[in-house]
């Protein structure tokens, strides 16, 4: 009989994370990890992987990550257990017994649940062994349909067409990214595909994956179809949470529903990262939020409350940023269509500023956008775009979203400037970009 002071089930960010912050506090602890994989590819790192830029043996996360800690990774799933006896049961007939237990099991990516999705060649990215066979495929042909607009869909499809592939994205929304930021970003990226030769189809459904043993082209809801060799899958992901009815956790669509301290309800068995569902820091409100950064987040959180400094997970705020081609979007909060579809009423502030000092040589152009509500001007939400490195920018307005900032704070916010690094000292961005609602606010005589 095995027994582990923690025993965290799942092998992503959320598991290393926490088992370091576990022996952080706790000298002499026993942890064990029980993961459904031999390796662990490193999800975010994947469209490089595939297209080469990283080799595969530097996209696979180094086991001592975890084994530096004396925690042995159990390679099995746990698929039954015992939550007043204190036990998980895994597929191969082990039992492991624990004083806590924590999920951590993330995400799968969706097939659509279409005629032909049994089809060869239908590819996926998310588990190690996905990603090699993925490659073996993609080594002997030519054409690709990427189904899914959204970040990852994007990334793989400018990766594909580094690749040397014809390319072409099918996305059920109007436009890419969901539809959810500003117009002048969304066009900027269409645009950007469109010239790298990625042919983009919006608007429109894949009804059908048609072929004999391999799929050989998507039929969509217009009756067209598109030829190809090979299909990547980009439209969502589900959480990992079969084992949860045995267990007696509580579901939604979203994943495991937890208490701001991942507690699920259950004595002892906490859960964390993308098998959980997500509230909105700003509302709420169940919200999407299964991104790495999120996971590692929740993980230190729940780390430090093993180690009695015990603090609430009060939501997510999603700094989120990706890069397409050459252009790179960073965002942060609630978008207006956000906003919108949860009742509130927004202003929104627009800036062109540039990634350094326009009077340097090589200086870019960087749109940038800033959303408040209406009521009580409090910052909510930030949106960049342009060739440059937005990712400090996001994490900035991330904490300005934390401390609630309303539109006086923003402009007044603390900011560094470099000719070869930043804007001009005028031009710092959301600062600037708010420069227009106060403006409005004087003219209006609107100003609290």
């Amino acid at each position: 009989m095995e027994r582990f002071d923690y025993l965290i089930v799942g092998g992503g960010p959320a598991s290393r994370i926490l088992n370091k912050y576990i022996h952080f506090f706790h000298k002499g602890v026993k942890t064990g990890i029980i993961r459904e994989e031999e390796k662990i590819v490193n999800h975010c790192g994947t469209p490089y992987i595939v297209e080469g830029e990283i080799p595969w043996e530097k996209g696979l996360i180094k086991e001592e990550i975890v084994t530096k800690w004396g925690t042995p990774i159990i390679v099995d799933k746990v698929i039954d257990g015992n939550p007043e006896e204190k036990y998980v049961l895994t597929e191969n007939g082990k039992k492991y017994f624990y004083d806590k237990l924590i999920f951590a099991t993330g995400t799968d990516q969706i097939i659509p649940d279409i005629p032909g999705n049994n089809l060869k060649n239908i590819l996926k990215v998310r588990k190690t062994v996905d990603v090699k066979k993925t490659m073996e495929i993609l080594d002997g042909i030519d054409n690709v349909v990427v189904l899914g607009a959204g970040y990852i869909g994007l990334e793989f499809a400018v990766s594909l067409n580094h690749m040397g592939k014809k390319v072409t994205v099918v996305e059920l929304m109007p436009h890419v990214l969901g539809g959810r930021n500003d117009e002048k970003i969304i066009s900027m990226v269409e645009e950007h595909l469109k010239e790298k030769g990625i042919n983009l189809i919006t608007g429109k459904k894949a009804v059908k994956f048609l072929g004999k043993e391999k799929v050989e082209g998507v039929e969509l809801d217009d009756g067209s179809v598109i030829e190809t060799e090979a299909v990547l899958s980009a439209v969502g992901v589900k959480p990992l949470v079969e084992y949860a009815e045995k267990f007696g956790l509580k579901t939604s669509k979203h994943g495991i529903i937890v208490n701001e301290y991942f507690e699920t309800g259950v004595k002892d068995i906490y859960a964390i990262g993308d098998c959980i569902e997500t509230k909105h820091f700003l509302t709420g409100k169940p919200y999407p939020g299964k991104l790495g950064s999120n996971a590692g987040q929740m993980a230190r959180i729940l780390g430090l409350n093993f180690g009695g400094k015990k603090r609430p997970y009060e939501g997510v705020i999603n700094a989120t940023i990706t890069k397409v081609g050459d252009i790179a979007i960073g965002c942060a909060g609630l978008s207006e269509k956000d906003a919108e579809n949860e009742g509130i009423e927004t202003i929104a502030g627009y800036g062109e500023s540039t990634c350094m000092y326009a009077n340097m040589p090589g200086h870019r152009k960087v749109f940038v956008k800033v959303i408040y509500r209406k009521d009580n001007l409090q910052f909510i939400g930030a949106e960049l775009v342009g060739k440059f490195n937005p990712a400090g920018f996001i994490e900035a307005a991330t904490q300005l979203i934390l401390m609630k900032a309303n539109l006086y704070d923003v402009i007044g916010y603390h900011y560094s400037s470099h000719p070869e690094l930043t804007p001009k000292t005028s031009h710092p961005y959301f600062a600037f970009a708010s420069e227009s609602i106060l403006k409005k606010l004087i003219e209006e005589k609107r100003i609290p």
